[in-house]
């Protein structure tokens, strides 16, 4: 065989060996995150500015952040939404045959007037509305337990409970019908302090389009954040959907869900 052709089939297997590292939930959760998040700001509005933010970054083995620094800069109000928007990020280290390593990367986020337009038209809103303040602006995440008053969820029908929303809205995936699929997906995530969700990402696996709608779910719901020492915190959470299929009459499944969170 070839030398070259040798190298070639090294540099694959190189190649494959390498996972960079990547915010928890992946590249998917990271543009659902940014467009719940990104807030344009009005300075930049009024003077139509326009264009991408770049960011750098390292992350160490255990997926810690350094060495953060700005490649690309394009107004001092879009350059701070950008950072302000990356330190809320959480990361996975890169990865070389199961082993962590540390890497380095650059976050982007563009800002371009005509799409956040029509991005605030399908979230529904143009600033982040907080259910609680004062918030704590320390960027630090709790645990569940330690707050003194815990994350809820909230609900325009205030007689609903998580489980009783859950039941209404979550579809039951075809996929997962057909192939007689039950079991526990489970979600972990942050309540940030305006009661939206970051950092999510699947920490026990269903598959059959399960972990999908589980994900779909946990975006539709708004939380009144944790609170510490009377200010709204960051609080890291979890969330258990038990999809299940009941044998019914004539040998029929019925899907049966159920659900709780906590930390």
């Amino acid at each position: 065989m070839p030398a070259a052709f040798l190298v070639i089939i090294s540099l694959l297997a190189h190649c494959q060996e390498f996972i960079p590292s990547q915010v928890y939930g992946g590249k998917q959760q990271l543009k659902t995150f940014i467009e719940q998040e990104l807030i344009y700001p009005g300075s930049a509005l009024q003077a139509e500015t326009e264009g991408t933010v770049s960011v750098f970054y390292r992350i160490n083995e255990k997926g810690q952040v350094s060495h953060v620094r700005f490649d690309k800069r394009l107004s001092p109000d879009c350059d701070l939404e950008t950072l302000r928007i990356f330190r809320m990020l959480e990361w996975e280290p890169a990865m070389v045959r199961g082993i962590a390593k540390s890497d380095s990367g650059h976050f982007n986020i563009e800002f371009n007037i005509k799409k956040y337009n029509r991005l605030c038209k399908q979230r529904g809103y143009k600033a982040l509305y907080f259910p609680y303040e004062p918030a704590d602006t320390s960027g630090r995440i709790y645990l569940y337990k330690n707050l003194e008053t815990a994350p809820r969820p909230l609900f325009t029908n205030e007689g609903i409970t998580l489980a009783g929303f859950i039941a209404a809205n979550l579809q039951y995936p075809e996929a997962a019908i057909k192939q007689n699929v039950s079991g526990v997906v489970t979600l972990a995530f942050v309540v940030e302090t305006h009661g939206r969700v970051s950092n999510t990402h699947i920490v026990n696996s269903l598959g059959a389009g399960c972990n999908e709608e589980a994900l779909r779910i946990l975006q539709m719901i708004k939380w009144m954040p944790g609170t510490m020492n009377q200010q709204a915190v960051r609080t890291r959470m979890k969330l258990s959907i038990n999809f299940n299929l009941e044998q019914g009459p004539g040998g029929s499944f019925n899907p049966n869900v159920k659900s709780s969170y906590g930390g």
